[in-house]
């Protein structure tokens, strides 16, 4: 890894630690999202990040399930390729329209849980449900506009 390469992987990781991830899980995403060949190893990507076996193992158990990296078997061989391809970003995207919709229902018992009350005692309550609900619409729509650009973009190259 470049020097450069280098401090982007540290910021990645600095960034998802802001966000309720681990430094690692930052750092081996955006690792992933620059190396060449595109498919590492866990060996690989451990030595490249100065990190352990198990440290790499437990952020790929926790990055691949919300859809950040792959992991894949060649044909005959007995190690594990991981990988960030392209397409697994959007549908962890994807995927977060699902999660705002059952946040917005949960907010939506909330407030029925205060229908009773007076509307300074909701506000809080309102807002973080009215901000969520447009979320959850503009999730797949922002989604197609960036699809529909991509694919004007390569159409034009």
């Amino acid at each position: 890894m470049t020097n450069d390469e280098a401090r982007f992987v540290e910021s990645m990781g600095q960034f998802m630690s802001t966000y309720g991830m681990t430094p690692m899980a930052g750092r081996l995403w955006g690792y992933l999202l620059i190396c060449d060949p595109p498919e590492q190893t866990a060996e690989e990507v451990a030595r490249e990040l100065h990190a352990s076996r198990g440290a790499i193992s437990g952020t790929v158990r926790l990055l691949e399930p919300i859809g950040f990296l792959r992991r894949t078997r060649r044909r005959g061989a007995r190690r594990e390729y991981l990988s960030a391809p392209p397409g697994t970003f959007l549908a962890f995207v994807a995927n977060a329209g699902s999660i705002y919709r059952r946040l917005r229902e949960i907010l939506e018992q909330g407030l029925e849980a205060l229908s009773g009350k007076p509307p300074p005692v909701r506000a809080r309550l309102e807002e973080a449900h009215d901000f969520v609900a447009v979320v959850e619409r503009e999730i797949p729509a922002a989604l197609e506009r960036f699809v529909a650009e991509r694919e004007a973009t390569a159409k034009a190259s």
